[in-house]
């Protein structure tokens, strides 16, 4: 099917049931979500989106007492996410959009009048904060990585040179601009706590949470913990996971260096790699120089599940987190919902994480010797991996997918004065 651009918009801007302005609490606001996607249409008509996105926003209509509308960005080329598909308008519960951003921030919209704002900071949109007080609408702002992590992704990116000095000045630069544009909106909702430490106080109402796709149901149980740790015993070496891209930003270049420094040390051990990405080859090619066929296989990508979560509940022992950065990846709830303690290298995320759960070890650097080191501690401690394991599975079942949906949507519900903020 042929792509084209929507430059019309697929339904009327004034969704039904808008707020009055006369009345002290709305029972129902437009609930508008910009998000930095391409509009993409085929000529059935039909939009191009990630499942994932549309999976999230299918729960966003569920759940709010309103009209749920999507803005996306004019765009001639689709993300490279995995799970785009094709959606019919009739079977999503909500409007989409095509909208310029720059205009939104400029000039204001139909679309922001007595909405509530949800967006993710975009440099676009600076300046969106004066057009919803204009508009009556309430502006949530939310964040993901810090400016630490964003120069960290440019070194990874540019190596060192101009083109590094040249983006790490208009990252901060554009930061200063980010700063106000928190301030000048209702609230800020932070995914993960490297965005929450730095940004939070410049927010009249700053809500934490933990971005993961893991449902109460798919939790381990206290029963999972005991058959692994009894497998474990049998076994008789630690069963080590990696899941995610294979790619430098993800660290994952350590890994095969720390297969053979865990060999040399004498710790028992095996370790999958679950994911795919440029690196692959390589870290194929140095399983075999350095002769690690019987103890490390590369999985291939996998369903998350069908297939990674049930390892995680069942078979793995502790997960190996060598990212670089401090994104704040689905990956370390997810884990911890499984009852499965990370071990990993000490960036913003996980020290943030870590910090609240006490649900594995933080190794002293980013460098695969300190990992190995609190490995090996680990393979002879079986108790203490099982306090890990307990205290991973405590934190997390209070920040599944449900808890952390709810927690958002009642902010944004008091922040649009649809409810009573908690006493």
């Amino acid at each position: 099917m042929g792509l084209q651009t929507d430059a019309v918009r697929s339904a009327g801007p004034d969704g039904p049931g808008l707020a009055v302005a006369a009345r002290p609490r709305p029972t129902a606001r437009r609930l508008l979500i910009l998000a930095s996607l391409p509009a993409l249409r085929n000529a059935q008509g039909q939009w191009l989106l990630p499942a994932k996105f549309v999976s999230g926003l299918k729960t966003y209509a569920r759940h709010w007492p309103g009209p749920v509308v999507v803005g996306l960005q004019a765009g001639d080329q689709p993300t490279a996410d995995l799970d785009n598909r094709f959606w019919s308008p009739g079977e999503l519960p909500f409007e989409l959009h095509t909208v310029s951003f720059p205009e939104l921030a400029g000039r204001g919209s139909p679309l922001l009048e007595g909405a509530v704002v949800m967006v993710t900071l975009n440099h676009l949109l600076y300046g969106l904060g004066r057009r919803c007080l204009e508009q009556g609408a309430a502006l949530v702002v939310n964040t993901e990585l810090s400016l630490s992590t964003q120069l960290q992704i440019a070194r990874a990116t540019h190596g060192w040179g101009l083109r590094l000095i040249k983006s790490a000045v208009w990252l901060l630069l554009n930061h200063r601009r980010a700063v106000r544009e928190i301030r000048s909106a209702q609230g800020l909702q932070c995914n993960g706590t490297p965005t929450f430490d730095t940004l939070a106080r410049h927010s009249p109402s700053p809500l934490l949470y933990f971005d993961n796709r893991t449902t109460w149901d798919r939790c381990a149980s206290a029963a999972d913990l005991d058959a692994r740790f009894a497998a474990l015993s049998s076994r008789r070496r630690l069963r080590l996971l990696f899941s995610g891209r294979l790619h430098p930003i993800k660290g994952v270049q350590g890994l095969v260096p720390l297969a053979s420094l865990l060999r040399a040390q004498g710790t028992p051990f095996e370790l999958w790699i679950a994911g795919d990405g440029p690196l692959r080859a390589s870290m194929q090619a140095g399983i075999v120089e350095q002769g690690l066929q019987d103890q490390v296989r590369l999985l291939g990508t996998l369903d998350f599940e069908r297939d990674i979560q049930p390892m995680l509940r069942e078979e793995i022992d502790l997960f190996v987190c060598p990212h670089l950065q401090g994104d704040p990846s689905c990956t370390y709830l997810e884990t911890l919902c499984a009852g499965v303690p990370i071990v990993g290298y000490p960036n913003e995320a996980w020290r943030g994480l870590h910090r609240l759960s006490s649900a594995g070890r933080l190794c002293a650097s980013a460098r695969p010797e300190a990992m190995a080191r609190e490995i090996g501690a680990l393979a002879g401690d079986t108790a203490a991996l099982r306090q890990l394991a307990d205290r991973a599975l405590a934190f997390a079942t209070q920040h599944v997918f449900d808890a952390e949906f709810s927690r958002r949507i009642n902010h944004l519900k008091q922040l649009g004065n649809l409810q009573d903020a908690p006493t």
